[in-house]
């Protein structure tokens, strides 16, 4: 009879230890999509408060920005000072900003404590009788648990494109980006690379499910 209780308590650990991961996963999916529509908006306000105290972010050739202060420059006096944003938050008349985030695909570590997640962002930016143009690209974050709470605590955009409207990435090549004179960056960009058309492949965080290779995956992923 101890047997059979103690295999049965064995059981309730395990479905609960799963539990608490499925969890764990929707609350990071729904944090990143969270982030999407905040920057759909540019809610950049919002979209700090999702990042750690200790974050990292970096947007394609910008350089990588360390701090919560300093991501808040990038979103806010980088991104958001297009010439139809509001000073603030928020966008105005006239001017779109959609970023959709999809095909999320999220790791938990072993502790439970951290992740890994992979994104694809495609954009559409407008300014109304003036200029549109596309934008793709994928992310990869790092996410830490606080106080039980996730939060984005590492995130990297790699621009694939980004070209005129009217034009497409069929016609038009896409710009490399460049850093900020006035808003430097505390590191520069931490991989070199050119956008489409040249061909580029970010690390991914995880092996091959299949074969177990790790041919194009990182290796300084961060422990949390």
């Amino acid at each position: 009879m101890n047997q059979d209780l103690e295999a049965l308590q064995r059981r309730i650990d395990l479905l609960e230890r799963r539990i608490a991961r499925a969890e764990d996963t929707e609350a990071i999916e729904r944090l990143t999509r969270m982030y999407g529509y905040y920057l759909d908006k540019a809610l950049w306000s919002e979209i700090i408060d999702l990042f750690t105290e200790d974050c990292s972010v970096e947007i394609s050739a910008l350089g990588v920005y360390v701090g919560r202060d300093r991501a808040a420059q990038l979103f806010r006096d980088i991104l958001g000072k297009g010439p139809a944003m509001s000073d603030e938050n928020g966008l105005v008349w006239g001017r779109l900003y959609n970023h959709l985030i999809v095909q999320g695909i999220v790791h938990l570590d072993e502790d439970g404590l951290g992740a890994s997640g992979r994104w694809r962002c495609f954009m559409q930016i407008a300014e109304f009788g003036a200029k549109a143009t596309w934008g793709e690209g994928p992310y990869e974050i790092r996410y830490r648990k606080e106080g039980g709470v996730w939060k984005l605590h590492r995130l990297h955009f790699y621009r694939t494109y980004h070209t005129p409207f009217d034009e497409g990435w069929a016609k038009a090549r896409s710009p490399q980006g460049d850093l900020r004179l006035r808003h430097q960056p505390d590191l520069p960009p931490s991989v070199d690379y050119e956008p489409y058309p040249a061909a580029f492949v970010p690390r991914f965080h995880y092996a091959n499910p299949v074969s177990g290779s790790r041919a194009y995956t990182r290796d300084d992923i961060e422990a949390v």
